[in-house]
């Protein structure tokens, strides 16, 4: 089976893909610094990683018939974006679903590939759902270096990149590494709002806010708000401080340049903090279907807007957060009682709550907050 690499490239390039480059199907070396990640518990509750660890660190296990994998990467760089009322969100989410978004494009190379010949079932497609470890992929198909940050910088289209591969039989020749490095910088490590990258290259997800308020479950660590600072989902500092952002990409291009999967969803545009505060189960369902921030779920993105409200300072909330003291939901009661603890220790609603409060951490978090006072 014959299929040129200039084809590959063209099929790509029409899928819509920003890279595309051929390296080894395996993360080599970098299998290692996964391993000794997961036995620091740099993980947190992501402990799908370690049950996977075999299949991430071997592809092989899943994709039998690899023997090349075309490493993808979609620029997605975009004007920042905010929700209204002053909350951030991370570049990547602003949009639709990129796991959906690019899985179609990532099927459609695919389904290309497999119309050239290449024996249907052989080919194992990824876009963040599946047991790999992308970055490492990326880096060493060329796509790019890895940064101090543990993310990949194109030495051509920066740090806003969103990964996908194809792990495919094929015997494509691989490209060389990406040129460059991040050299003596450390603008990523100086300005992480919470310390999460503890070495270069090494990040403790714990501390990281695009763990914090997407993939933990339950209450944020206390010491963890305060740096959450106005950040509504994910957090794109080292992203935003990286030399090569402001001088590749299409970080600053205009709205009217996006392409249709960066166009902000209605999520973003319609809610402000109050309203996902206060969001209910219905308004969930209608409203926040296709966009990425569902994986924070209801729960987490209703605690994430207290912890902003609060940083924010923004007295006109108050009344929301006071109603909020009565949700059904602790762990959002909790955070709405941390935040009008930050607003207002003398706010008239947390007396009455504390009284009426059975939960443990609510009753804690409803004392520190009069507190303060």
């Amino acid at each position: 089976m014959r299929i040129s690499p200039e084809l590959v490239r063209e099929m790509a390039d029409e899928a819509g893909f920003t890279v595309v480059r051929f390296g080894p199907p395996d993360p080599g070396a970098h299998a290692a610094r996964f391993d000794d990640w997961l036995d620091q518990g740099r993980h947190g509750e992501m402990r799908w990683l370690d049950a996977q660890r075999a299949e991430i660190k071997d592809p092989l296990r899943w994709a039998p018939h690899a023997r090349s994998a075309i490493a993808l990467a979609f620029d997605y760089g975009r004007p920042a974006a905010e929700i209204q009322g002053g909350a951030r969100i991370a570049r990547y989410a602003v949009g639709r679903d990129y796991h959906r978004a690019l899985g179609n494009r990532t099927k459609k190379l695919r389904e290309r590939l497999e119309g050239e010949g290449v024996p249907r079932g052989t080919v194992r497609v990824g876009t963040d759902a599946v047991p790999i470890l992308e970055r490492a992929l990326a880096v060493r198909a060329g796509v790019g270096f890895l940064a101090k940050s543990a993310g990949v910088i194109s030495p051509t289209h920066g740090p806003y990149l969103l990964l996908s591969e194809l792990l495919t039989p094929l015997e494509l020749p691989f490209d060389l590494p990406a040129p460059g490095s991040c050299g003596t910088c450390t603008r990523c490590i100086d300005a992480c709002p919470t310390g999460a990258i503890v070495a270069p290259f090494q990040v403790d997800a714990r501390r990281c806010l695009s763990y914090t308020t997407i993939e933990l479950r339950g209450r944020i660590p206390e010491d963890m708000r305060e740096p959450q600072g106005e950040w509504l989902f994910g957090c794109d500092v080292c992203l935003e401080v990286c030399p090569f952002a402001s001088s590749r990409g299409r970080a600053t291009r205009p709205e009217q340049e996006l392409p249709a999967e960066l166009v902000p969803h209605r999520a973003v545009t319609d809610y402000d903090l109050v309203g996902i505060l206060e969001l209910d189960e219905e308004s969930y369902d209608a409203d926040w279907t296709g966009t990425a921030m569902r994986r924070a779920t209801r729960t987490g993105l209703r605690r994430n807007a207290a912890v902003v409200l609060g940083n924010l300072g923004d007295g006109s909330a108050l009344p929301a957060l006071r109603r909020t003291l009565t949700d059904p939901d602790p762990i959002v009661r909790e955070h709405a009682a941390w935040a009008i603890g930050r607003i207002d220790p003398r706010d008239p609603g947390l007396e009455p709550a504390l009284r009426g409060e059975s939960d443990a951490n609510v009753r804690s978090a409803l004392r520190s907050a009069m507190d303060r006072r």
